[in-house]
């Protein structure tokens, strides 16, 4: 099992960190499917994780990220305790 594979469950509200060093970098949604990210154009399998909409972006993105669709991973090689907190359960 993966570090962070059951931490969340369709429906969830989620937030993912991009980097330890600093809380104002992240993407935040609510979870719309767990598994398998696959290529948007050739459907090869990448990695698995949590696939969420993505309704608030941190402070240093100014946004950017908002109303795409985000991709947070169960694992990384840059893995933490903290990278995926849920905020509120579905």
């Amino acid at each position: 099992m993966l570090k962070f594979e059951n931490v969340a469950e369709v429906g969830d509200r989620i937030r993912g960190y991009d980097f330890e060093s600093s809380k104002d970098y992240f993407i935040e949604g609510i979870v719309t499917a767990k598994g398998w990210i696959k290529h948007p154009e050739t459907g090869v399998e990448l990695y698995k994780g949590y696939t969420i909409n993505i309704d608030k972006d941190g402070v240093k993105n100014e946004g950017k990220r908002t109303g795409d669709i985000g991709y947070v991973p169960f694992e990384s090689t840059f893995d933490y305790d903290e990278r995926i907190k849920v905020i509120k359960k579905g």
